[in-house]
């Protein structure tokens, strides 16, 4: 009998994992004797050095086998996959090399089911250990803290560092927080096993190491000064658009107020992107240009000089308002829009040119090396508010590059146009599966796809619709960040389904948010890389439903288990949330409650607070102020909480006010949800962004898409699974603590 060297590791870890699936079924004393053995033979497969790590799993291999007539089947078809075929000519085996991640997966395999690890200079971890549980002895029920205080009491008298560690194991270790610290301090054998990939150095010119102020690059303040005049004649042609990103304010430039002017950016390229409706760009100068692409330039940000200034020459198409918007672009990451409108007019002569108001964006810089989402659809609105104007960007490749994809006018008022289908799919949600036939459900599952298909029939232009048969394949499943204008369009919703003039089907895709990981934001400034959450609150009055309830529930248990967080809650009335929204401390908010969206101002939409109700209108003055402070993720799970449409001049609504208050993320519904399904949405959603319950810390994108398909595996027919929209980046990331 002899194990194949070169499947040693294989053989291992499919026998350890078969093992562990029926672990709990074996008898005590045959527990009892396979710990033993991955206690003894699991040091020596650390230790030993790397050309016998194969030996050390061979042997362990032989021990396991002789037990093979007390093992179960699974176990043992496992080690039997590994043995050298009969007939096999005899030899001595050449000796396998064992790779230092072979060694991980071995290791890992065998901690799964025993964990045999030492905890790596115990005292110091033991030091910062009962600092961290004495500064959180609130998160502990009665019992834990008085046995704990017992534990930690022995401990500060002298106590071994490794039995104290031990025994918080015991107690705490079914915290998620304590759990994580107790990992951290665990190595495969005292104080000289460690991570064998070695840090990541900045090197500096020459290949010496660098210093690290000189590998982090500085924040730079800079200007976005924008020159444009007001009124432009239909006669004129090469209208000049100055844009000129400098150390100074120019007072004399477009009139944006001088702290919303300020971008804080850092040393490297700039690309600056023009949305012209209504005239052509005919040509720029100034910076570099981009092949194909006239409305795009390249400027360099330098430490001690201003930018060069671009210049985009500009011919009229048509008179009327036009809109005009200047995207800015940092290492491929959409940071800034400054807009502004001016009026085209076929008079003979003009009584005098003025500069244009820009209207006020607060702007950020990205982090350096932050990655960029892998595909950008952004989405420019006409000064009609009915056109919509297409343009991809690809920054992770060369297949788009600022590149209009086509125009789409919207023949009749949105809301008219898309009122009926909310008001449908809001009916849909009120019908549980246990409450539908089977020919319900499969009616439901169909309307879901015809409102898919119809949207993708009138909302992509044939432009964009030849683009999406070439990215569907090469981008499925990846990032896709819609940063858009308008304010009303289910994009996520969209089904793109096509079929060539015999009527051969070329594609039948499921919705986008399914093809890809989409997540919004609205134009302006640029979505956060990096979400911060060290406070947080959650809103439920106290007459809410038993499904927001459970939310509540949730977010109890959260407090007990994720310390690197303190949650508040729950508030229950309107001056509760105020004085939060206020404080300026509070950096993720969650709403489980009732809402109604308001089409006349979507800024009076309501959400219910016990009697009292709270609106978009209410964040303003020092409570907006206090919320820029805190630059929180807001989850509204109420009902009609994303719906969003024109108040007056600009764009109203939950989302836009809390964005435009300095929200780093914002998610709510389009129409009303299922109360259970909502419940379940937020729980899977948080689980998977914090790495609770099991799952590893995910992007905003992808624990959006899990927590969206997720819910779709318990009622596919529901559509409270489409409702959901995210305003953020795709690939941001919690920080927590």
């Amino acid at each position: 009998m002899a194990f194949r060297r070169e499947r040693v590791v294989q053989t291992l870890c499919e026998a350890m994992a078969a093992l562990s699936t029926g672990w709990d079924s074996l008898e005590q004393a045959l527990q009892q004797r396979l710990a033993a053995l991955i206690r003894e033979h699991g040091p020596r497969i650390a230790q030993v050095d790397p050309p016998n790590v194969a030996d050390a799993v061979d042997r362990l291999l032989r021990e396991l086998w002789a037990l093979r007539d007390r093992l179960p089947q699974p176990v043992v078809q496992a080690l039997q996959a590994g043995l050298e075929p009969e007939g096999r000519p005899a030899g001595v085996p050449l000796p396998t090399q064992i790779s230092d991640a072979e060694r991980h997966q071995v290791l890992a395999s065998l901690v799964r089911i025993v964990d045999f690890r030492v905890f790596s200079y115990p005292a110091r971890l033991a030091a910062e250990l009962s600092a961290y549980i004495a500064a959180h002895q609130d998160r502990l029920t009665d019992e834990e803290r008085q046995r704990w205080l017992e534990l930690d009491r022995r401990y500060q008298d002298g106590g071994d560092p490794t039995t104290y560690l031990e025994g918080v194991e015991a107690l705490l270790g079914g915290i998620e927080a304590v759990r994580r610290r107790l990992e951290r301090g665990k190595a495969w054998r005292p104080e000289v096993y460690r991570e064998l990939v070695p840090p990541v150095k900045a090197v500096g010119p020459g290949g010496a190491e660098a210093p690290a102020s000189e590998a982090t690059a500085a924040e730079l303040l800079r200007y976005a000064n924008v020159h444009f005049p007001a009124t432009v004649l239909l006669t004129q042609r090469s209208v000049p658009l100055i844009v000129h990103i400098a150390q100074q304010y120019h007072e004399a430039g477009a009139r944006i107020e001088r702290e919303w002017a300020a971008l804080r950016l850092r040393v490297g390229d700039l690309a600056l992107v023009l949305h012209a409706e209504g005239f052509e760009v005919v040509r720029g100068i100034g910076g570099q240009a981009v092949q194909g692409q006239p409305s795009v330039r390249r400027v360099r940000v330098e430490a001690d000089r201003d930018c060069e200034p671009v210049i985009f020459f500009l011919d009229p198409q048509t008179p009327g308002r036009k809109r005009i918007g200047i995207d800015v672009y940092q290492f491929d990451r959409h940071i800034a829009m400054l807009a502004f409108e001016t009026e085209v007019v076929d008079q003979e002569a003009l009584s005098s040119l003025t500069n244009v108001s820009v209207e006020p964006v607060p702007i950020i810089s990205p982090g350096e090396g932050a990655l960029p989402p892998d595909l950008e659809l952004r989405v420019s609105l006409g000064a009609d508010r009915r056109t919509l104007y297409y343009t991809l960007h690809s920054p992770g490749s060369s297949d788009y590059n600022f590149q209009p994809v086509g125009v789409r006018e919207l023949l009749t008022d949105p809301w008219a146009f898309l009122q009926p289908t909310l008001d449908r799919l809001s009916t849909l949600a009120r019908c549980p599966a246990e409450a539908r036939s089977p020919a319900e459900t499969s009616r439901a599952l169909q309307e879901l796809a015809d409102i898919g298909a119809n949207l993708y029939q009138d909302l992509f232009p044939e432009a964009l619709k030849r683009e999406y048969r070439k990215l569907r394949d090469k981008y499925r499943g990846k990032s896709l960040l819609i940063t858009s204008d308008e304010p009303w369009i289910p994009w996520e919703m969209v089904r793109p389904v096509e079929s060539d003039e015999n009527g051969n089907v070329l594609y039948d895709d499921p919705h986008l948010c399914e093809m890809f990981r989409v997540s919004r934001w609205l134009a302006g400034r640029g979505a956060p890389d990096q979400v911060r959450v060290r406070q947080g609150a959650w809103v439920a009055p106290p007459d809410n439903l038993q499904a927001a309830r459970l939310e509540q529930e949730y977010f109890a248990q959260l407090h007990r288990q994720q310390w690197e967080i303190t949650m508040v809650g729950p508030l229950s009335t309107v001056p509760e949330v105020e004085e939060q929204f206020q404080a300026g401390a509070t950096e993720l908010f969650h709403f489980a409650c009732h809402g109604n969206f308001n089409t006349e101002d979507p800024d009076e939409s309501k959400l219910r607070l016990g009697s009292d109700y709270l609106r978009p209108s209410q964040i303003t003055g020092l409570k907006q102020a206090g919320l820029r402070r805190a630059r929180p993720l807001v989850f509204l799970n109420a009902c009609h909480s994303a719906e969003r449409g024109f108040a007056l001049t600009r764009i109203g609504g939950w989302a836009q006010r809390f964005l435009e208050a300095g929200a780093s993320a914002f998610i709510g519904s389009l129409w009303e949800v299922n109360d259970r399904l909502a419940a379940c949405f937020a729980q899977e959603f948080y689980n998977r962004l914090w790495g609770l319950a099991g799952h590893q810390p995910q992007p905003l994108g992808q624990a959006f898409y899990e927590a969206r398909m997720a819910v779709k595996q318990l009622d596919p027919a529901n559509p409270t699974w489409l409702a959901y929209v995210l305003y953020g980046d795709p690939l941001g990331r919690i920080q927590l603590g």
